[in-house]
């Protein structure tokens, strides 16, 4: 009895997840009713029941078992990294607030900004502008949580993967400082940390180029110094620069990528996808997935700090710690470890000449997050915010980070103030002062070639029937990209 059910279960789902049957007996029907009214012959009426099922339900079955293979492959797996990029546009900005997802930051003590004590206004300025993390995980939510490089209790990288990561005891870590200040703004800089960069299992078996142990991808943020408003924010998106701004407009080399949504009207939204963890600002596009495999993360402040489960499952009330980069420009001008050096212990692998002295000396900077993936093309591997380098801007490398004024005027075209009344990273580094520095930096332009296309032309106010061809051929590539994604 027990068999025989076993043996029907077995068919249904033989029809459900291969239906290439009762498609086929579908694909019949208007055959077999010509046969019977006496229209075709049996041959023809056979070529046609093939054509039908060849052109029509052939593809749809192969569209459903996809389907249903993608949906089983993220119950197991996990959802997979998404690249591609979201936007609201600001069309539509003032329709409807950002809903609330969890308990918001605590307040913030404020700070007398004219007190003797700097230090203390900036950190201030650091909590106050604290973002909440969307952080999507996947099937390794141990490796999508963002930490400090010494979370396991030295600043060498190599070992962070053989430390244990369990719930209810890891210290979610998020780097942040003001890193400069300007005639008229403030510039912040956040960075997460995450222990590896993966992929799917599948993926990472056929190509190496798509993980590596360690991953660092942050952001800026641009705070007018009369309004105290956020201005700007430019995230680091795995590869390249994107801006946000609150007027929609830029002049710059960069393109706005969406609007700056706010919590208190200071904590920008951020997003964090799984495996990649390629860094944006979050939209309202967003919303309707942030439930699934998320976990919202924002300043601990004054609550009691609260640790996520190490799991796919929401959760809204995760706290994190921030710390400055302090310890990271300690080691920032070397000595550098050089791949594959046995028993290295340096924060950073190899240099990269960002300018030269006066005398004719390079200024060297650590150009990779060590680690033991290290035969890696070099676009993959870790980098810290200097070494960020967008090829289709045109300022040098180390500008964004030792500069940030000049990387967001020429990438969104806003004239600002250069004249710099801290920077820590030039003074912790170099041990001088931002104005006395830059002469010695490479600022100069990159220049990009592009191939104008206009394929697009209409002919008499026709549309040639190319085009829809075109546009098929373009859906077709989509849902390919879709299930490659989706199952490595």
């Amino acid at each position: 009895m027990k068999t025989n059910f076993l043996i029907q279960v077995g068919k249904i789902l033989k029809w459900l997840l291969f239906p290439c049957r009762m498609f086929w007996i579908i694909a019949g029907y208007l055959p077999n009713w010509l046969v019977s009214k006496r229209y075709l012959h049996k041959g023809p009426a056979r070529l046609l029941r093939f054509s039908i099922y060849a052109t029509v339900f052939l593809p749809l079955s192969l569209v459903i078992m996809m389907e249903v293979l993608i949906h089983a492959n993220q119950m197991i797996i996990g959802e997979q990294a998404d690249y591609r990029l979201v936007s609201d546009g600001f069309g539509n900005l003032d329709k409807g607030s950002f809903p609330q997802f969890g308990p918001p930051v605590p307040d913030i003590l404020p700070v007398d900004p004219v007190a003797e004590d700097r230090e203390a206004y900036y950190q201030y300025l650091v909590e106050l502008y604290s973002p909440v993390v969307f952080q999507k995980v996947a099937n390794h939510p141990e490796w999508d949580m963002p930490v400090f490089v010494d979370f396991d209790g030295n600043m060498n990288p190599r070992d962070n993967l053989d430390s244990k990561v369990s719930s209810n005891d890891l210290h979610i870590g998020i780097y942040g400082e003001v890193t400069a200040e300007t005639g008229d703004s403030y510039y912040l800089t956040y960075s997460l940390y995450h222990l590896k960069d993966y992929d799917h299992p599948i993926r990472e078996y056929l190509v190496t180029a798509s993980y590596h142990d360690g991953d660092n991808e942050g952001f800026h943020i641009r705070v007018d110094k009369r309004s105290m408003q956020v201005m700007e924010v430019e995230t680091w998106f795995h590869n390249i620069f994107l801006l946000y701004n609150r007027t929609g407009e830029s002049s710059g080399t960069e393109p706005i990528q969406g609007p700056i949504y706010l919590e208190n009207g200071t904590h920008p939204l951020v997003y964090a996808p799984s495996q990649g963890h390629g860094v944006r600002l979050m939209q309202k596009a967003d919303i309707k997935n942030v439930k699934k495999n998320v976990k919202v993360m924002r300043f601990v402040g004054s609550r009691p700090e609260v640790f996520p489960e190490i799991n796919r499952k929401y959760e809204d009330n995760i706290t994190y710690r921030i710390k400055n980069f302090d310890d990271w420009y300690l080691q920032a001008a070397g000595p550098f470890d050089q791949d594959g050096d046995v028993g290295g212990t340096s924060l950073f692998s190899c240099g990269i000449p960002a300018g030269r002295l006066k005398n004719g000396e390079p200024i060297k900077v650590g150009r990779f997050i060590a680690g033991t993936n290290y035969k890696k093309n070099t676009w993959v591997r870790p980098k810290p915010m200097w070494s960020w380098d967008d090829p289709w801007d045109d300022i040098g490398i180390a500008v964004w980070h030792f500069f940030p004024s000049m990387s967001i005027e020429s990438h969104s075209g806003i004239r600002l103030s250069h004249r710099y009344m801290y920077n820590r990273p030039i003074e912790k580094i170099f041990h001088s002062t931002a104005d006395e520095m830059m002469p010695y930096f490479c600022l100069g332009k990159q220049t990009n070639q592009f191939i104008g296309v206009n394929i697009f032309k209409l002919h008499d106010g026709r549309m040639e029937h190319v085009y829809y061809w075109a546009a098929l051929g373009q859906w077709f590539k989509c849902y390919v990209s879709r299930v490659s994604g989706a199952l490595g």
